[in-house]
């Protein structure tokens, strides 16, 4: 053990010297690098049972003392994986030797995730001592991992660059499983195959992970370095017992999980379904009365506990306490569908976060989702999501557009089936504008006509809004200037059962109209919609996210003062894509001018080789937005 301690104070003595220097020049603009992160999971199978360990070794050096922040530390844990051994210390040079500080308070605290209620995620929380410039930390903790459908994977999503990384697993040689690699191209890494008497170890070494980059506008896992292992089956005394051969067996577990829900006495909850359906003389208008009552009686809370995470609650139980999270509410809106004759299922579904497709990757990774599939005779395939408050009936929520849903059939069937995108028609923001010059002011009277996924996002905002908000619509509508005033504003369709929400409103707005020299110079542009949305800096190296499909249509009248005539007004505008596209159009009628304006944007995302077009397009509207009409007095 001596000779060790010798050994390791060597080293580490010959490393700060010697290498310090180089990794400041590596590293230039950063405080603190991982230099080493070694994670190598264990399997062993005995009994017919399999034992899976995960070991975690991680060496940070501190370049400088500005970021000491980061000697705190956290190594998270749940239910499905518990912390069984930890080590920490700080390694400083003094006198020549090395000192070791040793972490002895490991304080446990409950991981507060944003929107979710409650989870059963925990941490131990530490703070290594001593740290200053050239320490190295040193972290070892030992995991037990519970259930083998939830092995770890590897994702680099570190605020701090990693020299080196291996990660490592062996499992024995009556284990079968497979891993699935995501842009490990990105970086220089290698991957090799041990194999013994027993045991079969795949490695990889990975070199020169970057830090995670803030801006990417997909979730971080389209872009970092992902290794993900899955144990598909292995072998107890001939026989073979099946884990994650595929979707099949991730479905049969799904379905296990499910087997024991709505056991209780579902009676009440019955009666009110038919006294909901009472009168209905189609099957669209059962599932919609059903479909509203579930989003406006049950409250959406997110609940992450243990395998509780992915069962839902007894629909029964659900009603009693009129919440849920996606998971139980898409389970009472089940049910009650079913009770009114409707086939409809259960589907799990990975939201827009997640880019992993169930063939490729057959795991509870691919999904974080629960929602309701109805299948209807002659017609698409409909995806109800009772979380989404005031989502229109017919709409999928817009962070499960595009992505696989996979449908519970039976206890042995399902099928996988892709949600739909809504055309940009569909999700839409019209507001009609009559305006008066009075001076140089610009009054107006206003309806904005709100539909589809643009009317979910609005009617968030409504129910958010503080009463006095008197920038809501200017915010909100991205409509007028700073120094616009609104006026006389009305609501109404604000129920679920109506597809437009309307919003009337009068403005004011001052120091839009300049008078020089006696003529008017009007900008008549009053919306400020895609201001602000140019791609710049390290944004452009990656696609940007469209939250949804939309078009917007502004259609605006300028009443002309008596005693003025109309001097000037700009040429029509435009600019033409395959996925994105506007039009301006100016008409000189009878003492008014008519403006119409539509931006159809019919894309989920904007490609990296698109941005640039992208770009153009933002330009082009800034700048026709920009043109001016001049109005001048008659002779």
């Amino acid at each position: 053990m001596k000779f060790y301690e010798l050994l390791t104070s060597f080293i580490f003595l010959n490393f700060t010297h010697a290498q310090q220097h180089d990794y400041n020049e590596l590293y230039p603009n950063e405080e603190v690098i991982t230099l080493s992160l070694e994670k190598h999971i264990q399997i062993d199978e005995s009994r017919g049972k399999l034992f899976i360990t995960e070991n975690v070794h991680k060496r940070n050096l501190f370049l400088s003392s500005k970021r000491l922040q980061l000697a705190e530390e956290n190594v998270s844990y749940n239910t499905f994986n518990q912390i069984t051994e930890i080590q920490a210390r700080t390694e400083n040079i003094e006198n020549n030797k090395v000192k070791k500080s040793f972490v002895k308070r490991f304080k446990e605290k409950d991981i507060l995730i944003s929107g979710i209620f409650f989870n059963d995620q925990k941490e131990k929380n530490f703070f290594f001592p001593n740290v200053k410039k050239n320490s190295i930390t040193d972290l070892k903790y030992s995991k037990t991992i519970k259930d083998p459908h939830f092995l770890p994977s590897f994702m680099s999503t570190s605020d701090i660059p990693i020299e080196k990384a291996i990660i490592s697993i062996t499992f024995p040689k009556n284990v079968k499983l497979t891993y699935r690699t995501f842009h490990l191209d990105a970086i220089h890494s290698k991957f090799e195959i041990e194999e013994n008497k027993n045991h079969i170890t795949y490695t990889w070494v990975l070199n020169k992970i970057p830090k995670i980059n803030r801006h990417y506008d997909f979730s971080a896992l389209y872009y970092i370095p992902q290794i993900i292992i899955y144990i598909n089956s292995y072998k107890h005394k001939n026989k073979t017992i099946s884990v994650l051969n595929d979707v099949s067996d991730l479905y049969k577990w799904y379905t296990s999980l499910i087997s024991q829900i709505n056991t209780t006495d579902q009676q009440e909850l019955e009666l009110i379904t038919k006294s909901l359906i009472e009168g209905t003389t189609s099957e669209t208008e059962k599932i919609q009365s059903i479909y509203y009552f579930v989003q406006d009686k049950i409250n959406y809370i997110a609940f992450e506990d243990g395998l509780n995470g992915f069962i839902p609650r007894d629909a029964s139980n659900v009603f009693n306490k009129k919440y849920g999270d996606c998971k139980d509410m898409a389970n009472i809106l089940n049910e009650m569908l079913q009770y009114a004759g409707i086939d409809s299922h259960l589907a799990w579904i990975g939201t827009r976060k997640k880019p992993y497709k169930y063939n490729e990757v057959p795991t509870p990774v691919t999904d974080n989702h629960m929602i309701t599939a109805v299948f209807q005779k002659n017609s698409d395939t409909i995806f109800l999501d009772p979380t989404a408050k005031y989502l229109p009936y017919g709409y999928p929520s817009p962070f499960t557009q595009g992505k696989e849903a996979l449908i519970g059939i039976s206890a042995d069937t399902f099928k996988i089936h892709k949600v739909p995108e809504i055309d940009a028609i569909n999700n839409n923001i019209s507001i009609i504008s009559s305006i008066k010059l009075e001076n140089e002011l610009l009054t107006g009277r206003h309806i904005a006509k709100i539909c589809g996924h643009d009317k979910l996002d609005f009617m968030h905002k409504i129910e958010n809004k503080e009463e006095e908000d008197l920038d809501f619509l200017y915010w909100n509508l991205k409509f007028g200037t700073k120094k616009t005033s609104f006026n006389n504003i009305e609501y109404k369709n604000l129920e679920r059962q109506k597809d437009t929400l309307q919003i009337s409103f009068d403005s004011e707005t001052r120091n839009y109209v300049k008078k020089i020299n006696g003529k008017l110079y009007i900008k008549p542009i009053m919306d400020n919609f895609l201001v602000g949305e140019l791609v710049k800096d390290e944004s452009k190296n990656y696609d940007k996210k469209i939250d949804h499909k939309f078009t917007r249509i502004f259609h605006t009248t300028i009443e002309i003062p008596e005693g003025q005539i109309i001097e000037f007004i700009p040429e029509n505008s435009s600019f033409r894509n395959e996925n994105y596209e506007f039009t301006t159009t100016y008409e000189n009628r009878i003492n008014t001018i008519v403006i119409t304006k539509k931006i159809t944007v019919n894309t989920l995302k904007i490609d990296i080789n698109e941005i640039e077009s992208w770009n153009n397009f933002i330009k082009a509207l800034l700048k026709s937005n920009k043109k001016t009409i001049i109005i001048n007095p008659k002779n």
